[in-house]
């Protein structure tokens, strides 16, 4: 039960995620709500290449936090305790 419990919240926290950066790029367009989509970017700047020979692959990891995004995490974190 509690696996369940867990993929649920994942869930709920990533759609409130995606919610708030789509609210938070509607905001970018309004002269007073603008400060809603101020992103910061942690992760790798450049891409690491590995090559095997037979395989290669390039990756690259970036987390880009806007504060309409934490709002939305934090409402889906609300909507699940409703749930």
């Amino acid at each position: 039960m509690k696996a369940k419990n867990f993929w649920v919240l994942l869930l709920c926290i990533l759609a409130g995620l995606t919610v708030g950066y789509f609210i938070g790029e509607l905001c970018t367009k309004v002269p007073g709500l603008s400060f809603m989509n101020y992103q910061q970017i942690f992760g790798l700047e450049e891409p690491i290449p590995i090559d095997l020979g037979v395989i290669s692959a390039v990756f690259k990891f970036q987390i880009k936090i806007s504060l309409a995004g934490i709002l939305g995490m934090v409402g889906g974190i609300l909507i699940y305790k409703k749930i």
